[in-house]
């Protein structure tokens, strides 16, 4: 460089040299931090696909459609009611428990949700034989509504489950049927197959719980799967919808049973539901989640016997039955395994009269009727 001494030159050639050296260095720890950003993001993706055994897409699909649909159903009004255009004697179909199809297991599971986000053909989904029997009923009842109680599709109820497995079968009754959702819809981030399948019918805004008129029948439709205890949102609409509906005979349905032969964990809000239920004088509730039939005699809040009580029915077997013996509590008045079955309601003025209809080739029943 002219003019520069040579002391100069050697000092611009030192900080030439560094200013290289800290570019390549800079370009070379850019380089590692971008190849570990996409390898963590590539790990962070087999983490969620593995994890969800492949709905991840689905469910951001799922999301970005919730996103863009109304928060306030137009089937409910603004206290979350829907009035069947029905008059009495109206009758209902009632199961929970349903659809189980042979998948493969979790690499099967992985593989059917894998081509169903991304449009993939998949193979046909062979039912269990217990669904197919319970379809039978439902078709020899065309007319006739179906309160579906829970764990409608195993094992973690997703879109391709409901698609490929519920639907070809009792999806036939779908604009008939007002669900509800089990524990095995919930296997599922935030039950998001459940209420993509079912919208509107499924109640508004995706909580899970509204309630049904038929005549002088309020029938509610209630979430075991979220917060039930006292002061919660779900509460609070349940006990203002039943007091607003002072002269109304009155019913529920949710999927996990606060008191059965079977006691399993996870069942507090389905306690606190009954309780509130109980409290308020609801005559029967309709439960599945334990595979059999099950009638107990008419119980209060607290699950003890008493006269004028609430009934509990357990209808968990809509395609999944438990085979063997059970032994009764006893608050039980009837109790069946071994078969799958649908419990078969009439709703008039004054009572409701049920029917357990079996499976064929079982001669178990029960029937009775429950004054309003």
């Amino acid at each position: 460089m002219a003019g520069s001494t040579p002391y100069q030159l050697v000092i611009l050639r030192q900080w030439s040299d560094h200013s290289a050296n800290s570019t390549a260095s800079f370009k070379e720890n850019q380089m590692k931090k971008t190849a570990f950003r996409t390898l963590l993001a590539t790990a962070v993706a087999l983490i969620l696909v593995a994890g969800t055994e492949g709905q991840v897409f689905s469910v951001a699909a799922s999301g970005i459609r919730s996103l863009a649909s109304p928060l306030q159903s137009d089937m409910f009004d603004t206290n979350r009611v829907h009035k069947l255009d029905v008059t009495l004697p109206f009758s209902v179909l009632a199961a929970g428990d349903i659809a189980s199809c042979a998948n493969g297991g979790y690499l099967g599971r992985t593989d059917r949700n894998l081509r169903y986000a991304v449009g993939l053909p998949r193979a046909e989904a062979t039912p269990n034989e217990g669904m197919i029997d319970t379809t039978s009923i439902l078709e020899q009842h065309p007319e006739t509504a179906v309160l579906a109680l829970g764990d409608l599709v195993y094992k973690r109820g997703e879109a391709v489950g409901f698609e490929d497995c519920y639907d070809p079968y009792w999806g036939a009754a779908w604009e008939r049927t007002w669900p509800t959702p089990g524990n095995h819809e919930y296997h599922s981030p935030l039950a998001y197959a459940y209420f993509d399948y079912w919208q509107d019918r499924a109640g508004p805004d995706r909580s899970g719980y509204y309630a049904l008129q038929a005549g002088n029948w309020l029938i509610l439709s209630l979430n075991s799967e979220i917060d039930a205890s006292e002061g919660s949102a779900q509460a609070k609409w349940a006990k203002e919808v039943l007091a607003a509906h002072p002269d109304s005979c009155t019913a529920a349905y949710f999927h996990k049973p606060a008191y059965s032969s079977v006691v399993r964990s996870g069942s507090n809000d389905a306690r606190a539901l009954f309780r509130l239920v109980a409290e308020a004088g609801v005559r029967f509730v309709l439960h599945g989640h334990n595979h059999f039939y099950e009638r107990t005699v008419p119980l209060d809040a607290e699950g003890k016997p008493t006269e004028g009580g609430t009934i509990a029915f357990v209808v968990g077997a809509g395609g999944k039955s438990t085979q063997g013996n059970i032994e009764p509590a006893a608050f039980s008045e009837r109790l069946i395994t071994g078969t799958t079955g649908v419990l078969k309601l009439t709703f008039t003025d004054e009572a409701a009269i049920w029917t357990y209809l079996t499976a064929p080739g079982s001669e178990e029943t029960d029937s009775g009727l429950i004054p309003c």
